[in-house]
């Protein structure tokens, strides 16, 4: 466990959360069918996926979440790469499930597939039961970020929400490959309750 007396290591990353769109009632109905070793497959295909990855974008797998993850990037990325990552891990998600999972179905889900949400800024590493963590603002807002990004939006699959200083950081070489939009957002304990302003990047719809 990090003491007090312990030097902080201070990081700067990238920070995104992602998350499966309408992954409860993907898993209710494969439970009623008994067939929930698919979800499990598709999250062991997706964990290789992200591991196999990572040395070529640069990123540690910081947390599995349930039904996502938490990835930091490294502060020397280029938005192409980032953006590229995310098209992909979106594409291979959309693979796997539909090969394995959407034909067992017995009911109807509208909304399948990822979203993100990105934010960037200082992580303090700590040690807490023998496992490294950190604490800092970029891992709030992002998953902040994340979970807003279905507010007013009946497709949010396949899109990014980030803060406008990553936008502003990430934006060369990308605002003529995908469509972002200005949003506002309400973040719960964010900003004294204020709406932020935000980018909502949609990384399979054309400007």
């Amino acid at each position: 466990m990090t003491l007090e007396k312990d030097e902080l290591k201070v990081i700067q990353k990238y920070v995104l959360f992602f998350d499966i769109c309408s992954s409860t009632s993907i898993i209710d109905d494969l439970i009623r069918l008994e067939r929930q070793n698919l979800w499990l497959d598709l999250l062991i295909n997706i964990k290789e996926y992200l591991q196999d990855e990572r040395s070529k974008f640069g990123y540690e797998i910081y947390k599995f979440i349930g039904d996502g993850w938490i990835l930091l990037f490294d502060k020397n990325i280029q938005g192409k790469d980032i953006f590229e990552f995310l098209k992909n891990l979106c594409s291979k998600f959309d693979d796997i499930y539909n090969k394995t999972i959407k034909g067992i179905l017995s009911v109807n889900i509208d909304v399948v597939g990822i979203t993100f949400g990105l934010d960037e800024g200082s992580l303090t590493e700590i040690v807490m039961n023998s496992q490294k963590e950190y604490v800092g603002r970029a891992l709030n807002l992002a998953a902040r970020l994340q979970g807003s990004i279905k507010d007013n939006d009946n497709a949010p699959q396949g899109k990014v929400l980030m803060a406008n200083k990553v936008y502003a950081d990430l934006k060369q070489g990308i605002r003529k490959t995908y469509k972002i939009l200005k949003v506002e957002r309400n973040l719960r304990n964010v900003s004294e309750g204020k709406k932020i302003h935000a980018k909502k990047l949609c990384l399979f719809i054309k400007p």
